[in-house]
């Protein structure tokens, strides 16, 4: 793993509550190719100087003991190109009312700095799988739109969208054999219900098919548990991604109080599972679930 000083090269807003924000000067950084890769963005704290993370250890990096830590935060790359030389990634960031990412996004002007590391993917479906249901909310529609926009003429799928806003309905144009559901809920707290109903009250193909939801954190896990454990489907099946958690503040006090351990036992499954993704999940599932997460 590594990491990187990028530089905000541009910005500009996608809809009312989308915001694309351009990073230059990776000199070294290589997309995983996977659609719906993520990168981790490192913000310095108001008044203090941005320093990059130190790469190994337990959590995965580290920062000097004299300092001030810039937060982490986690955002979909839309598009990566190299102008001029110049190593370019395209984030796009569903903004809220406040929080630091959020004020970051809606205020960086080019030239500021912020900090990356590599980048990951989850969307792993068959080359030559016949059948994809894609689910998200608003966090997820730019890794929507990239899986999209890198299919495959030809390949079935249905993806269906849960916003607060239909001012955020954004093109998704695709060579796929494409049908689009946008859904606009009351406010964010009709989000998780509306994601899990999008995947549980359907009927899904016995073999052939591939499910794919980003979104709110909970209804992930309500997804996952029920194509997993109650449904039986291999992991190579389907992939589900809390990318926010409803009543954030309530559950980071929770974890804050429980986080050594659960860090511990987390390594200890991922060991145990010897790449096994599947088992490691279930373990992880149990883990968080026996620690009232």
């Amino acid at each position: 793993m590594n990491s990187y000083r990028a530089v905000v090269r541009g910005r500009r807003q996608l809809s009312p509550h989308l915001v694309t924000i351009t990073l230059g000067g990776l000199d070294g950084w290589v997309s995983t190719g996977v659609p719906d890769e993520y990168v981790r963005v490192f913000i310095a704290l108001p008044g203090h100087e941005l320093v990059l993370p130190i790469m190994g250890g337990q959590r995965g990096w580290s920062f000097p003991e004299d300092v001030t830590p810039p937060e982490p935060r986690v955002y979909t790359i839309s598009d990566h190109r190299i102008v001029d030389g110049d190593v370019q990634i395209d984030l796009d960031i569903a903004v809220h009312d406040t929080g630091l990412g959020s004020d970051w996004a809606r205020t960086c002007v080019v030239g500021d700095e912020v900090a990356v590391i590599d980048p990951h993917g989850l969307y792993k479906p068959r080359a030559d799988v016949g059948w994809q249901l894609l689910v998200c909310d608003i966090t997820g529609v730019p890794a929507l739109a990239r899986i999209l926009r890198e299919a495959e003429p030809g390949r079935r799928i249905e993806a269906h969208v849960v916003l607060t806003d239909a001012a955020d309905e954004i093109a998704l144009p695709s060579a796929a054999d494409l049908d689009v559901t946008w859904q606009v809920v009351a406010d964010e707290t009709r989000i998780g219900d509306a994601l899990v109903a999008a995947v549980c009250e359907r009927e899904l193909p016995e073999e052939d098919r591939y499910v794919w939801l980003a979104g709110e954190a909970a209804a992930s896990r309500a997804v996952r548990k029920r194509l997993r454990r109650e449904l039986g489907w291999p992991q190579s099946d389907f992939y589900t991604c809390g990318y926010w958690q409803f009543d954030a503040e309530a559950w980071n006090a929770r974890y804050a109080a429980v986080a050594d351990e659960v860090t511990a036992e987390a390594i200890a499954a991922y060991e145990r599972a010897a790449g096994d993704e599947g088992r490691y999940l279930d373990d992880l599932e149990d883990i968080y679930e026996r620690a009232g997460l």
